[in-house]
């Protein structure tokens, strides 16, 4: 089912639903979720709201209860536990079935040894609930086997089951209305809009950016050395090493515009600095110096590792314009995301080409990036092979330009 769905609510009816069903014979629900908190333990308040819902329906004997990590009617029980790897889930038995929730983000070697042999004596069925996400999770590799077994078994029972965001917004059409949205911020083939609303697992694998969107972030729009009369102007800054052979600082000045296509931030790169090599007091006061020059409404500058200090540099001069970014999976995963939807949206753009070093090595690295899907929902790119300063930089730009928000239009009342 798409995200945000009611994928969950189901799960949660359907434990209820066994619970209620096996209340006088007994038997054990094994629910697991990527962690114990906050995932299983959500799906353990979802199930108990559930069962509250109908306990005044039944006598009392009849009715749930609840403790630890544990929900139980009469003689029925529903465990949760984490499919973390770390976790410790042996000697538990699903005699009613085994339910995975967020079956994409479950490592499938640990369930597959850890989780299925708690069914093998008893014949319990696995459900597993998620979304798409690159092919090769526990969820799709399941979801591709019970497809092939509906189809040699066409008058059996369904083993795979699956709902488009199309048919959840036939019945609501909120929702409808927020994925079409989502639709026109990230790009119709966005790996997170393909993966978690159309169930198509997004395929990056390879180049993070594609030879077509390459081509659409040349824009018609000639580079700046000064700021244009009344302009906003935003910068990012990856910072490098001081040795010959380490990686560029490189800044990047970007005119904030208004989006043609859903009135948003718009970036249009105007002007890139490149320091290679040199001391970082030198850099730091150049910085200095081309804040001066543009006024830039917002930095967001690389405070991981030797970073920190430098960016610490900084915070006199520009104060609450400063935006400290530290370099993690998530965070990197985030620009990763941020700037693929601008380069499918046509929300980012490079100056025309001017044959300048920072044109071409820009160009060059954003072509050699490369980029894969992970675990957890994440997007891991960079360039282990070569330097990616420039996409860096670009990626943090973009952070700025969009964090600065559109232009604020003052609305004044009219004389009488």
């Amino acid at each position: 089912m798409p995200r945000q769905s009611g994928k969950n609510e189901i799960a949660a009816a359907l434990v209820a639903c066994l619970l209620r069903a096996n209340a006088h014979e007994g038997g054990t629900v094994v629910v697991c979720a990527p962690t114990l908190d906050p995932q299983a333990r959500i799906s353990a308040g979802r199930i108990r709201a559930a069962l509250a819902a109908t306990d005044p329906l039944v006598p009392a004997v009849g009715r749930s209860r609840s403790r630890g990590d544990t929900v139980a009617v009469g003689r029925a029980q529903a465990v949760l536990l984490s499919a973390n790897p770390q976790a410790s889930v042996a000697g538990h038995t699903a005699s009613i079935a085994l339910i995975a929730d967020e079956a994409q983000d479950i490592e499938e070697d640990w369930f597959n040894r850890q989780f299925r042999p708690m069914a093998a004596s008893t014949g319990a069925p696995t459900v597993l609930l998620g979304t798409a996400w690159n092919g090769r999770t526990l969820l799709e590799r399941a979801a591709e086997a019970n497809r092939t077994l509906d189809a040699a078994t066409p008058h059996g029972p369904r083993r795979h089951h699956q709902a488009s965001w199309r048919e959840v917004a036939a019945v609501l059409p909120a929702y409808g209305a927020y994925i079409e949205a989502e639709r026109d911020r990230l790009g119709a083939t966005h790996p997170l809009f393909l993966s978690q609303y159309e169930l198509v697992p997004g395929e990056v694998a390879g180049r993070l950016l594609t030879s077509d969107l390459l081509a659409a972030l040349d824009g018609d729009h000639d580079p700046l050395s000064t700021p244009g009369p009344g302009e906003r102007y935003v910068a990012g800054i990856d910072f490098g090493g001081e040795g010959e052979d380490a990686d560029a600082t490189v800044l990047t000045v970007a005119r904030v515009e208004v989006s043609a296509g859903n009135g948003g931030v718009a970036c249009r790169v105007v002007a890139q600095h490149e320091w290679r090599g040199a001391p970082y007091a030198r850099v730091l006061d150049d910085v200095r110096a081309l804040d001066r020059l543009w006024r830039f409404e917002r930095v967001s500058a690389d405070a991981t590792g030797l970073g920190a200090p430098l960016v610490a540099q900084l915070r006199p001069q520009l104060g609450a314009r400063l935006d400290e970014v530290v370099f993690t999976a998530a965070s990197k995963s985030a620009l990763g995301y941020a700037l693929l939807a601008a380069a499918r949206t046509g929300r980012l753009a490079l100056p025309s080409d001017d044959g300048s070093p920072e044109a071409f090595r820009c160009r060059e690295e954003l072509a050699a990036c490369e980029a894969s899907l992970v675990s957890g929902g994440r997007l891991g790119w960079g360039n282990d092979r070569g330097h990616d300063d420039y996409v860096v930089s670009v990626a943090l730009c973009l952070r700025a330009a969009e964090s600065a928000g559109a232009p604020r239009v003052a609305v004044g009342r009219g004389r009488r």
